[in-house]
């Protein structure tokens, strides 16, 4: 028996308890699917746009994979801050879930923060997501809601 994480949806991920009717005030009707778009969630990646190597990514893009790659891509427990220069932190390193499965769901991910900031001030949307088993790269500029894997230039 396979065990459902979203009662609202089918293991094939289509909508089901929609179609039969059952759908009542205490439960607001999800957003409407494809049936394509379900099946590709259900594999594990959103509607993406094709890969990019990094010269195409703006240039802080490019920049943060140079001071990523140059701490060894870390992988610390919690939220971490790195040194990126005088007076200057960049975070990372932490474990991205993939809770909306919009990257493959057999990834093993860490996050990275594009830009760095000064100490003490608050973060941007932009981030690096790493796949450290597969060492593929995602850019994401509007946290988490969209993203194009970096093709090649950030391992």
């Amino acid at each position: 028996m396979i065990a459902l994480r979203d009662p609202w949806r089918t293991a094939a991920g289509i909508l089901l308890l929609p179609a039969l009717g059952l759908l009542t005030s205490a439960h607001p009707a999800p957003a409407p699917t494809t049936l394509a778009h379900a099946v590709a969630r259900q594999a594990g990646v959103q509607d993406q746009d094709p890969p990019w190597p990094v010269e195409r990514f703006p240039s802080q893009v490019k920049n943060a994979c140079g001071i990523w790659k140059g701490l060894g891509w870390p992988q610390a427990e919690r939220p971490t801050d790195y040194t990126a220069g005088p007076g200057l932190v960049i975070r990372g390193s932490n474990v991205y879930r993939n809770l909306s499965h919009a990257l493959p769901v057999a990834g093993h991910y860490r996050e990275y923060d594009v830009n760095p900031r000064p100490a003490g001030s608050h973060r941007d949307a932009e981030r690096l997501v790493r796949d450290t088993t597969a060492r593929t790269v995602w850019y994401t500029g509007d946290h988490y809601v969209t993203f194009r894997q970096v093709s090649a230039g950030c391992p």
